[in-house]
């Protein structure tokens, strides 16, 4: 792993060459990499002659606020001197009141002269992050690089992946130090991945008055990813009390958590989609696999489970690449997928031996809807692993 370099990684690494301008932001999910990308390109620079500044809120227990302005003087100390310095602070949102040190010190860093500024490089694991800290006391100072959850091609170039290990697993890129023990990797995921998402991220940093019930709504995606459930629905099979409100927002807390996204169904008319039930789609197999505790060998002896999480998988996977996504159905009539930037669309049906719709019932729904553009994944289409492999983008460019 340490060789490889994502693509996400470079990115950071060009905006660190340039002249000091923005604050960078990394954020995504827990235990995806943002910590080693950082690390790899301290690293890289330091080999230019520059200097660092790395240190991590989370190696503490409660790091005060002049913490930031103590690391960011010994920064300023070093840039002065005329040496570069990267200053990088790790999950700095554990920190009360963090964007408001940033946002002084970025702004008293304005004032010198551009040679003699720290780049600056914050991570984070929630996008509440960038909801309650960035766009409030920050707007206009910073850049934002998306780290996601690891897809199959990077999977395959770091640790030769198989594809039924990416769906039975994927997402994570510490699979490959457990090997094939896979019950011992999904306690990892229970315990490093899911136990701090709900138990920390999320209620550090938003108020959550049923934690039972956020957890228990965790739980339930998990068991049915892929799947179109009204909200009246999750609220009847869940065992705490709460209402559709409470549910649709937990669910909104899920996705900027980077965990479970509810897709809502197309519609030319937007109040519509907001009022549509979710399909659920959990952001890494991995996740799915550990709470219900299943290893690629399960799903391998169950056609219908196997179905349903490739289903999933493709639709994480059209997540992660900043499309828009949707699914749309009328009564037995669906489209697995609708993804695309405005006007810029196409339906995609995911063939798994689960439905008796047929490919070309399928398409002739989309252009009902006025979609053009259709692309069938299983059997007789694109295959499974070339899809998972290849940005979405590419299709739309191509179809």
């Amino acid at each position: 792993m340490r060789k490889f370099v994502r693509s996400q990684t470079r990115t950071l690494m060009d905006r660190l060459a340039e002249p000091p301008r923005l604050i960078q932001i990394v954020a995504g999910p827990r235990q995806v990499g943002k910590t080693t990308a950082l690390a790899q390109a301290v690293r890289a620079f330091r080999g230019r002659g520059f200097s660092a500044v790395s240190v991590s809120a989370d190696a503490l227990a409660a790091p005060p606020r002049d913490w930031i302005s103590e690391n960011w003087d010994r920064a300023n100390r070093i840039s002065k001197s005329g040496r570069p310095v990267i200053l990088a602070f790790d999950e700095l949102q554990k920190i009360p009141g963090w964007s408001e040190t940033v946002k002084l010190e970025f702004d008293r860093n304005q004032r010198q002269r551009r040679s003699a500024r720290p780049r600056v490089v914050l991570t984070g694991s929630s996008a509440l992050m960038v909801e309650k800290g960035l766009t409030e006391s920050l707007a206009g100072r910073f850049e934002l690089i998306r780290f996601p959850h690891w897809n199959l091609e990077e999977e395959t170039r770091a640790f030769r992946r198989r594809p039924d290990y990416f769906l039975g697993l994927g997402g994570y890129p510490r699979l490959a130090e457990f090997k094939s023990d896979f019950p011992r990797f999904l306690q990892y995921v229970r315990d490093a991945v899911i136990e701090p998402v709900l138990s920390r991220d999320i209620l550090l940093l938003h108020p959550v008055d049923k934690p039972a019930l956020l957890r228990r709504l965790f739980e339930f995606a998990c068991h049915h990813p892929a799947e179109i459930v009204s909200l009246q629905k999750m609220l009847g099979q869940l065992t705490d009390r709460g209402n559709v409100t409470v549910i649709s927002h937990y669910l909104d807390l899920l996705a900027k958590a980077f965990v479970v996204t509810p897709l809502q169904k197309f519609s030319r008319e937007i109040l519509r989609v907001r009022a549509s039930s979710p399909k659920l789609i959990v952001m890494a197999q991995a996740l799915a696999a550990a709470v219900q505790n299943k290893t690629p060998s399960d799903l391998a002896d169950d056609p219908e489970r196997l179905g349903r999480w490739t289903e999933n998988a493709v639709g994480a996977h059209l997540l992660r690449s900043g499309l828009d996504v949707f699914y749309w159905r009328d009564r037995d009539r669906e489209i697995d997928f609708i993804a695309g930037k405005g006007s810029d669309l196409m339906a995609i049906e995911v063939s798994s031996g689960k439905r008796t719709h047929s490919a070309s019932e399928v398409e002739r729904l989309a252009r009902n809807l006025g979609i053009q553009r259709f692309l069938l994944v299983g059997p007789g289409g694109v295959e499974i692993p070339r899809f998972l492999r290849t940005p979405p983008s590419h299709w739309l460019k191509k179809i």
